[in-house]
């Protein structure tokens, strides 16, 4: 492995803000009073270890949620997760439930409980992902290839559809977790990029069909977890911190983030930049995977996803 690597070069390849971080700044501190949850039930997927811990669950901990509740297949790893966000905000309340998020009658009973306890949830982040198929298309396991994206696809789709059943109010934010493999073509990697680029989509149809309702697609960054280490390449690149994601998923469900709905987002861009910079997201184009120019007139028709 080459060692004159710059450790930024991805992050800088894909910047939209001018400045971009790798870690915590203060714009995205949980504590700060004016990125409060205080009143919020928050909803968590694949919360039993990883991101969904140490970077969301414990973020909104931080940021002072009513209620957490931590969704993930291992009761035990999930009591792990509920003991940090009482350990870090013992006033949260917190509720556990081992769920298969592709299974939609589990889900559909999980909610009913949450609702039934806790009210209508007001954020739902769709965390829970996998990467069983590493491998060239030829030399991958079939059912392995496609159980990425029952996880990946399936299961953001079995939550997000209950959790809109239960009439979430015009102020709720889904944040679904994308990846920078869905603009790429990382080697061995097809079923996993595929299955970002179908969540990107996904968020877009949201914003379309539920335009009250804030929904993001969330770029964590390159964070060394337990399945990013799986891919040797990225390694001289994982500098993000969990509490860089974390923060920036607090900072997008506080106030109005109603202009960035259907967006692909990424943590390590500047949120104050993107806020100052609102007023071009009149173009509902912008960070999305959107056709150049106009379909049947004409003209360049390249998918690109940053339109700037």
């Amino acid at each position: 492995m080459p060692t004159n690597i710059d450790p930024d070069a991805l992050v800088k390849a894909g910047a939209f803000t001018k400045k971009f971080y790798r870690d915590i700044y203060p714009a995205i501190d949980p504590t700060d009073p004016a990125l409060s949850q205080a009143g919020k039930v928050v909803v968590i997927t694949g919360a039993s270890r990883g991101l969904g811990r140490s970077a969301f669950a414990a973020a909104f901990a931080r940021a002072g949620a009513d209620a957490i509740i931590l969704l993930g297949r291992s009761v035990s790893d999930l009591a792990e997760t509920a003991a940090l966000v009482t350990q870090i905000n013992p006033r949260t309340k917190v509720f556990t439930a081992s769920t298969d998020v592709t299974d939609a009658a589990v889900v559909d009973r999980v909610f009913q409980e949450i609702v039934t306890r806790f009210g209508v949830p007001h954020v739902l982040i769709n965390n829970a992902g996998t990467l069983e198929s590493l491998n060239s298309i030829i030399d991958s396991d079939v059912d392995n290839w496609w159980a990425t994206q029952e996880t990946n696809v399936k299961g953001v789709f079995v939550v997000t559809k209950t959790f809109l059943k239960h009439q979430p109010s015009p102020q709720a934010v889904i944040l679904n977790l994308v990846s920078s493999a869905a603009q790429a073509r990382p080697p061995e990697m097809s079923s996993y990029s595929m299955s970002k680029i179908a969540i990107a989509k996904f968020t877009e149809f949201l914003h379309m069909e539920h335009p009250q309702i804030t929904s993001i697609g969330l770029d964590p960054g390159i964070i060394p977890t337990e399945m990013a280490v799986r891919v040797p390449f990225q390694a001289p690149f994982m500098k993000d911190t969990h509490e860089l994601v974390g923060g920036t998923a607090v900072w997008l469900a506080s106030g109005d983030k109603q202009y960035l709905s259907g967006r692909y987002i990424s943590a390590n861009w500047d949120m104050e930049e993107l806020q100052h910079r609102k007023d071009q997201f009149s173009d509902d184009r912008l960070l999305t995977f959107a056709l150049k120019g106009d379909f049947g007139h004409g003209h360049d028709h390249g998918i690109q996803q940053y339109l700037i």
